[in-house]
Order: C-alpha cells, then sequence, then structure tokens
C-alpha cells in the first residue's frame, strides 16, 4: 500500500507541476499578443495623424493659390476694365444707387387763392432747373424727379403747357424730388432759405423737406444719345 501511495502521490505531484509549467508559458504569450495589439493601435495613430496634418496643408497650399489667383485677376487688365465701365456707369446714372438724403414735396399752397387748376397744373421747366441747379450746388449727389433719374444731359421742356422729363410727361401737382447726399442736413437746410422755395412760393406752391436715411435713386433707364464726338489719336 505505501508503494501505491507513492506512486499516486508522485503521480499528483507530476500533474501539478505540468499544469503550474503549462500557465507559466501562456501568461507570457498572452501579455505579448495584447503588447502587439497597443503598438500596432499606436501606429495607426501616427499614420492617422500624418495623414490629416498632409490634409491640412494640402488645404493651406489651395487657399494661397485661390487667394493669388484672386489677386491676379484684380491686378488683371480686364478686371480693371471693368472696374473703369462700373464706376463710369455709376458717375453717369445708369445704376440704382442708395444712401442718405433728403425727400423734397412741392405742392399748392394751402390758401383760398388756390383752386383746382392750380393743383393739376405741373411744375415749370424754368422753376425745375433752377431747383436741380441749387441742389446740386448744395451738396447734392443724385436726383430723381417722380422718379425721372436727373443727369447732365436731362431736358426739361415744356411740350402743349405741360413740363416733361427725359421726354416724359411729368405728373400733376404734388411731387416729390429725392435727394441723395453725404450731408443731408447741410442740403436740408440751405433749401428751406434757397431762392427756389422763394420763386415757388411767388407761383402759389409750397415746398417741404425731411432728411431720410435711406433714398433709392432710380438708374437713368433711356438711350444716351452722345453727339460731337471725336476718336481720340493714339499716341
Amino acid at each position: 500500500m505505501s508503494i501505491v501511495i507513492r506512486v499516486l502521490l508522485l503521480l499528483v505531484c507530476a500533474g501539478a507541476g505540468y499544469a503550474a509549467v503549462s500557465q507559466l508559458q501562456n501568461s507570457p504569450q498572452t501579455n505579448a499578443a495584447d503588447s502587439r495589439d497597443i503598438l500596432e493601435l499606436r501606429q495607426t495613430l501616427r499614420e492617422e495623424q500624418k495623414h490629416r496634418q498632409e490634409l491640412y496643408e494640402r488645404i493651406r497650399e489651395n487657399e494661397r493659390l485661390l487667394e493669388e489667383y484672386e489677386t491676379e485677376q484684380k491686378n488683371s487688365t480686364e478686371y480693371a476694365m471693368k472696374e473703369a465701365v462700373s464706376k463710369l456707369e455709376k458717375k453717369a446714372g445708369l445704376t440704382e444707387v442708395n444712401g442718405k438724403g433728403v425727400e423734397i414735396e412741392i405742392k399748392a399752397a394751402s390758401s383760398d387763392r388756390t383752386d383746382k387748376a392750380s393743383s393739376e397744373t405741373s411744375l415749370s421747366p424754368a422753376l425745375l432747373r433752377r431747383l436741380v441747379n441749387e441742389l446740386f450746388r448744395f451738396g447734392a449727389d443724385d436726383i430723381s424727379i417722380e422718379g425721372e433719374r436727373i443727369i447732365e444731359t436731362t431736358a426739361l421742356r415744356d411740350i402743349g403747357g405741360v413740363t416733361h422729363i427725359n421726354g416724359k410727361r411729368l405728373t400733376a401737382l404734388p411731387l416729390k424730388v429725392q435727394v441723395l447726399t453725404d450731408e443731408p442736413e447741410e442740403v436740408h437746410n440751405q433749401f428751406t432759405v434757397s431762392e427756389s422755395v422763394e420763386y415757388l412760393s411767388l407761383e402759389n406752391l409750397e415746398a417741404s423737406s425731411e432728411i431720410e436715411e435711406n433714398i433709392t435713386i432710380p438708374a437713368y433707364d433711356e438711350i444716351r444719345r452722345v453727339r460731337h464726338m471725336e476718336a481720340a489719336e493714339e499716341e
């Protein structure tokens, strides 16, 4: 019996020892696998960061090229010509403009002497010319009368006893004159004591003006005819 017990104990010890050795051998392998996974993740992260950095650099390069292109376009002859044409069109009254200004209303005086006929009569071309000239002298940049843009070639004529502006019949009183200016208070104050107001009062008319924060002057919509123009000789 003692021999059998010894054999059994030997077998048990041998089995336990084998199990312990197997466990020790397997543990380093698991740690090594985890280490490889961490290293691979770090490598992948570094590659993604490098790729993102390359994308940022490409974006900045494209933005720089776009800025250079826009600068080149602005400096090009074509761009300069377009800008010049745009400024000339604005100066010539061919574009709509808006901003601060003064709105003037002219109507028949509220008097017993005023009858229905006077309120149906349009303002005379002479009074309108005086008014327009004075407004420009006071600092007006752009003027419209009942929606008709006033430019340097605007014709104010009496046709059959009715005033026409740019060939269009002027509506009867009351009428509105809109003035675009950088100094609306100055134009308003000057107009209030102007000769035009005095001449209007002599015609049994009265004028009032108000400063407006936003006034829109329409573009001149007629075909401009230029006469007595000669081609310039190239040097």
